[in-house]
């Protein structure tokens, strides 16, 4: 589902909202806004309509904080859809294989020898 960006008029609205003694405040933090951004206050990834109500002018600063935050939310919020639809992840359906055979010890072939070796027995007296 592509962005739903804010009309014109929703966009006016927030700057005057957030503008005291001509001077834009960022509503997050309440810090002076000089670059700013309006961002959803519910994200859009999840159903967040673009409205005056759902609309809120941030920072710079705080917007870094807060869309790794809404984007892993928007992920964790798919994922549980997927899992309530019995959807299986993209690996669910590989098969896996048995592996390789366990190679072959060297010593294997070999008889056990009893008694001494002969190295051992070099040094029996």
């Amino acid at each position: 589902m592509p962005r739903r960006e804010f009309p014109r008029a929703v966009r006016v609205a927030v700057i005057k909202r957030a503008t005291r003694d001509s001077v834009v405040y960022c509503e997050a933090c309440g810090g002076l806004a000089k670059r700013f951004q309006i961002d959803h206050v519910r994200a859009d990834g999840l159903l967040g309509e673009p409205t005056i109500k759902n609309a809120m002018l941030i920072c710079e600063a705080c917007w870094s904080v807060k869309n790794p935050q809404d984007t892993s939310t928007i992920a964790k919020a798919k994922r549980r859809e997927a899992k309530s639809l019995g959807i299986k992840g993209p690996n669910a359906g590989k098969l896996k294989s048995r592996g390789f055979p366990p190679a072959p010890r060297a010593h294997a072939d070999r008889e056990a020898v009893k008694g001494p070796t002969q190295i051992a027995r070099r040094f029996q007296p």
